[in-house]
């Protein structure tokens, strides 16, 4: 019998073929031994038809997986799904000997069966005792491997075309699949819905090649296989490398006693930047069930130039006590070379308000009123007094003012001895607007920059997120609001608003020129409030002008604005410029009766205007992640290959010329990459001594429970834990008379069911099976009840 080399691809075409419908026979018969195709080459074979012993036997294979392959497909144009089963090595540990066979090959063992204690459900049986099997040798006067045995006799039906795509072997995720789909995921992409978009792009789910299980698992393995040692060192791999890349990045962590990581903070340079710029105002608060620790993350946000959030580090912990929040601080203080903020918002936390007091005593810290107002409506429970609540604590008015109002809210709904309003009072200057008026906060009242930058997050982590997959999805976040901001800065320098107040020439003009896009328009509002004001009255003074100003038809409100001569400067009793850092509408109108051309210069903020970032800083190397590169390659090539598959798609000529040029390129690059190597990084740890362990998971104030005490159940009655109303003692206690004395009456009932029921049984009908309606029961049932002495003497329906 002479042998003819096989490679794989001269059935790879056959063998993903669908176009070929399988013998409607499900069973196979007894091999031939007829020899008469022994020369036939297996490519000649479609790939539904089956092959006899002297088909296969003798046929060459250039290697091990090449004859794998060959089994798996003509397994999958056949309908059943092959398996490894022996290999052979000799005594220098070389390969002698492999064989596959039916996945159905063998059976279960018993004691698998027979489990008295299993604690779920089996799983279904698919072994049956197969014989199916294909087995290679190598032939070392050849060097190549040889076909030995084959055996194609089935005891199970073979599977339909249509549920190929289940059979084990007939699954694979390729490595191109592997890319696009770990990219995917990587930007918040479940499996299942990566799953579906494969399915449609491959012309449907029997064209995609696995199921979505495979994918979650290839998916999952893929990223096991980034951590070398451990989940921690893996993390901290990655931010050396950052590190490296970028000398102003920043990282900063601590260690258990049993060297695990404990707390780590990180930022890069463009977040050490912007603090710079922005850092005046700072919030933070931390979030929950975003990694497979638990760890709680805490995201320290300002203010920008355009009124937007912006990053200045992220942190995680492995609790929320005073001494973390401590360690924090001081942490995030020293990243950002000793800079301090001048105001803080945070929730009401005292672990963070001590925190705050130790690290940084001299800022002004804020009550975030969000979570003040929820808590009014916890505490009080009443709409009314949550409104009124509401108005004291965020409109403006006078200390005195502030006091008639809170006495009268707290006499109103009678909370004088409430323990919760008295300590409310006692806080009251770090939450009322009237003791934070002249206090810099850019706007900001609550920490909600910090709770909407934790929603976005949500769609992106979870609770079985690792460690190293965490920092590169802070990286998404970072480069997000990078491009956001560059946005902004493209909107305010390169276009102009329509100007449209009275002061078009004059102020409206300057503040469009100096102020970025959205400041802008906030200025606006205040220069259209101007025109509602007018001078009541002005007092001269040494180097200064005083002003009342007061408002159309609120005779009632009225304003103090100093001018001060020597500088322009204009100060108004409102503190909006104290508090926000523009001019306010009654600033506008002294200016105006000033005769001023223009907004002065110590008037204009320099953090809200178009050059407050400058000098410019390079931040294009700020959130380099090396490990994105193949996937920004991928990207890359599906971006450059659309107008490829449009065009191509076209018609029948186009795609198959270009289908030919793609499998020419396929071919090309995977020898180049078999002879350059597969480029990439090391994730081994470089700090040398004992590798960190991962974290153990933490309970936070977020985290769910994982155990709650059952609650015991009682009875209805008695109201006594172990039993329920209908086996109450009690109830039995008072119903023993009537049980006595209705006993022969409850024993005639009893007889009396059973016989109906026995004569019901005689009819042998099935209502469902019969199409007998429910009307229909019931009227037999009450017919049985009412004629019972006739079915007794033998009456029957025929």
């Amino acid at each position: 019998m002479s042998g003819a080399s096989v490679s794989f691809a001269d059935y790879a075409h056959n063998s993903t073929s669908s176009d070929h419908s399988r013998p409607p026979h499900l069973f196979s018969f007894a091999n031939s031994e007829d020899c008469t195709d022994s020369d036939r080459p297996l490519s000649s074979f479609v790939s539904t038809e089956r092959l006899s012993k002297c088909d296969v036997i003798g046929k060459e294979f250039s290697s091990i997986e090449h004859a794998e392959e060959f089994y798996f497909a003509y397994a999958k144009g056949i309908g059943f799904s092959g398996r490894r089963d022996i290999k052979r090595v000799n005594s220098k540990g070389n390969v002698t000997i492999r064989r596959w066979v039916c996945s159905k090959e063998g059976k279960r063992c018993k004691k698998f069966l027979n489990k008295s204690d299993r604690k779920r459900i089996a799983k279904p049986l698919t072994r049956v005792s197969c014989k199916a099997a294909f087995r290679i040798g190598f032939n070392h006067a050849k060097g190549v491997w040889v076909a030995r045995e084959w055996i194609d006799t089935h005891n199970h039906a073979l599977v339909p075309p249509i549920q190929v795509q289940f059979l084990r072997s007939c699954r694979n995720v390729s490595d191109a699949d592997y890319a696009t789909a770990s990219v995917l995921y990587h930007f918040g992409m479940k499996p299942s819905r990566i799953h579906e978009l494969m399915a449609e792009r491959s012309g449907g789910y029997e064209h995609v090649g696995f199921i979505r299980n495979d994918l979650g698992n290839r998916l999952y393995s893929g990223r096991r296989q980034q951590i070398v040692e451990t989940d921690s060192e893996t993390m901290l791999s990655m931010l050396r490398r950052k590190q490296d890349t970028d000398t102003g990045f920043y990282y900063q962590y601590t260690l258990d006693s049993e060297n695990r990581l404990s707390d780590i903070f990180w930022c890069d340079s463009g977040m050490r930047a912007n603090f710079h710029y922005f850092g005046d105002v700072l919030t933070f608060d931390s979030t929950y069930k975003t990694n497979a620790y638990n760890k709680p993350l805490v995201l320290f946000v300002g203010v920008n130039h355009h009124m937007r959030s912006t990053l200045f580090g992220f942190a995680l912990l492995s609790s929320e006590t005073e001494d973390k929040y401590i360690w924090l601080l001081r942490t995030f203080i020293s990243a950002m070379d000793g800079k301090l903020p001048v105001s803080v918002v945070t929730d009401g936390d005292k672990a963070i308000r001590n925190a705050i007091r130790t690290v940084l005593p001299d800022v002004s810290h804020r009550l975030c009123c969000w979570h003040l107002e929820r808590n009014a409506t916890t505490n009080i429970s009443n709409p009314s007094f949550t409104s009124a609540f509401k108005d004291v604590m965020l409109d403006y008015m006078t200390e005195d003012e502030f006091q008639l109002k809170w006495d009268e809210m707290v006499a109103r709904f009678n909370l004088n001895n409430n323990e919760w309003i008295s300590k409310l009072y006692t806080y009251r200057h770090m939450w009322a607007e009237t003791f934070l008026r002249h206090k810099f906060f850019g706007g900001l009242r609550s920490n909600q920059r910090c709770e909407s930058m934790n929603a976005y997050l949500n769609q992106y982590v979870g609770g079985k997120m690792m460690l190293f997959e965490f920092v590169m999805e802070m990286d998404l976040l970072i480069a997000r609001q990078r491009y956001k901001e560059a946005e902004d800065d493209h909107l305010s320098c390169h276009t102009c608003p329509v100007l449209v107040t009275h002061f078009h020439q004059h102020y409206e003009k300057q503040a469009a020129s100096v102020y970025t896009r959205r400041v802008f328009n906030r200025v606006l509002e205040e220069l259209h409030e101007d025109g509602l004001l007018y001078i009541s009255n002005i007092m001269s003074d040494i180097g200064r002008r005083v002003y009342d100003i007061k408002k159309f038809r609120a005779e009632n409100r009225s304003w103090r604005v100093i001018f001060h001569e020597s500088d322009s400067r204009v100060v108004c009793t409102c503190n909006l410029m104290q508090t926000l850092g523009i001019p306010c509408s009654h600033c506008f109108a002294v200016i105006k009766a000033e005769n001023l051309s223009e907004i002065p210069m110590c008037m204009i903020l320099p953090r809200w205007t178009k050059d407050a970032k400058s000098p410019k800083i390079d931040l294009q190397n700020s959130c380099g992640n090396p490990s994105l590169s193949e996937a920004v390659r991928v990207g890359s090539l599906t971006i450059a290959c659309r107008n490829l598959i449009h065009f191509a798609a076209k018609s029948i000529d186009g795609y198959n010329d270009v289908i030919e040029v793609i499998r020419e390129l396929t071919l090309r690059a995977q020898d180049a990459l078999a002879t350059d190597g597969i480029p990439g990084h090391s994730t081994k740890t470089t700090h040398g001594g004992d590798v960190i362990k991962d974290p153990l998971l933490v309970k936070s104030k977020g985290s769910s429970k994982s155990t709650f005490a059952k609650k015991q159940r009682v009875c209805g009655v008695c109201h006594q834990p172990g039993h329920t109303k209908r086996k109450c003692p009690q109830v039995g206690r008072a119903n023993g008379k009537n049980d006595n004395d209705n006993a022969s009456f409850n024993t005639d009932f009893i007889s009396e069911n059973t016989m109906n029921m026995t004569a019901a049984a005689s009819l042998n009908f099935s209502p469902h099976e019969d199409g007998i309606s429910r009307g229909t029961v019931d009227f037999v049932w009450s017919a049985l009840n009412k004629f019972d002495g006739q079915f007794n003497s033998g009456l029957s329906f025929p």
